[in-house]
This record gives C-alpha cells, sequence and structure tokens, in this order.
C-alpha cells in the first residue's frame, strides 16, 4: 500500500520536496533497489539521537559509495533522513543528489539544516594510504555543529567498494573543546578523527592493516 501511495503521488504531482532538495517519496520508491546493491550493519545506532540536529563524521576510502551507506544504513536503523554533505553544484548530477538527501559542503548550508534539526553526514577527506585510516578532518565543516550546539558522533565504515556488505559502527558523541573561536572547530575535528581512527582500531587493530 505505501508503494502505490508513492506511486499515485508522483503521477498526480502532490509530493514534496523540502527547502534543500530531499524528495522522500523518490528515496522510498529507490530503497529496494538499493537493497540490491547495498546490504548494511550497523552498530551502536543506539548513541544517535531520535530527534533534532546532530553531525556525523565518517571516513572514507575512495568516497563514493561511503555517503550513501551512511544515509541508507542510518535512516534503516533509526528511521531518520541522513544529510550527506558532498553534492556538487552542477546540473544534472546535483539536482539529483539532492533529492536523494544529499547537501553542498558548505558551512553555511549546514548551518541552516542544523538550525532545523537535521542530521547531517560529513566525510573526512579521502584515505587511499590504506583501507583502515581515518583522513583528515575537514574543520570548516565543523563549524557549523559548535554555532548551533549540536552534538557530533564519529561513525566507522567499513566495506569495498565493489562489494555488497558494509559495516557502520557508531561511537558515543565527542566532548565538546572548552576553547572559542576558530580554534575551537580544528580541535573538534581533530578529536573526532581520533574518534573515528579509535573506532577503526576496535575492529582491524594497526599491526593487521593491510593496504
Amino acid at each position: 500500500m505505501a508503494e502505490q501511495s508513492v506511486l499515485r503521488r508522483r503521477l498526480d504531482g502532490s509530493y514534496t520536496v523540502d527547502e534543500w532538495g530531499l524528495d522522500e517519496d523518490l528515496v522510498q520508491f529507490v530503497s529496494p533497489f538499493l537493497a540490491v546493491r547495498w546490504q548494511i550493519a550497523v552498530d551502536g545506532a543506539e548513541e544517535l539521537p531520535d530527534d533534532g540536529p546532530a553531525v556525523l563524521v565518517f571516513n572514507c576510502r575512495f568516497g563514493i559509495s561511503e555517503p550513501f551507506v551512511v544515509a541508507r544504513g542510518i535512516r534503516q536503523a533509526i528511521g531518520r533522513y541522513v544529510r550527506a554533505a558532498g553534492a556538487p553544484d552542477v546540473a544534472p548530477v546535483g539536482p539529483a543528489l539532492r533529492r536523494m538527501g544529499a547537501v553542498l559542503a558548505r558551512p553555511d548550508e549546514l548551518a541552516g539544516l542544523l538550525r532545523a534539526d537535521h542530521m547531517v553526514a560529513v566525510g573526512l577527506r579521502p584515505s587511499r594510504r590504506r583501507r583502515h585510516h581515518a583522513g583528515e578532518p575537514k574543520a570548516d565543516l565543523l563549524g557549523p555543529a559548535l554555532a548551533v550546539g549540536a552534538p557530533v558522533f564519529p561513525v566507522a565504515v567499513t566495506g569495498r567498494e565493489v562489494g555488497r556488505r558494509w559495516r557502520l559502527v557508531v561511537g558515543p558523541s565527542i566532548e565538546r573543546p572548552a576553547t572559542r573561536g576558530p580554534l575551537a572547530a580544528e580541535e573538534l575535528a581533530d578529536r573526532v578523527r581520533a574518534g573515528v581512527q579509535a573506532l577503526l582500531d576496535d575492529q582491524y587493530p594497526p599491526s593487521l592493516f593491510r593496504s
């Protein structure tokens, strides 16, 4: 019945798109197809809030599948849409990704989403040096979390780009820096990167790292 309702809204044009481009009906419609592509296990989802603003910071190897895996895995686990930062501001790819929930990787856009109580996902810079390595953080994209007072959670992502099985491990929220000003975002970025790396190390001890 839900699928019929989605199809009916597509046909009569009564579906809605939010301020940042998310089309919830479209996400629901393509969900069965995405389930064929990715099988995602999620641990630690109980750490995440049921509502209100939140920022998830996750590791990337190539940065292609990871944003989709994080968004889909968290939605499956707790029922919340995750707005993954990184959509290109170029048509037609950018608008298409926005329909699926992606947003621009810009501090002003993320601040607006957090003020509207959305959950946002920000990837660390891709790490091609070795598989289970947390790359460098993007401190400017974490500034809005400090400004809004949103909790920040580390998320370890493991899986192979061409594989189907992926795993997410969510850690406890990162302690907020005592410092203020521009250095606070840098300190938060360092702390969350360390948090992601600790989650990865728990699953794959450093002595077992492989390139």
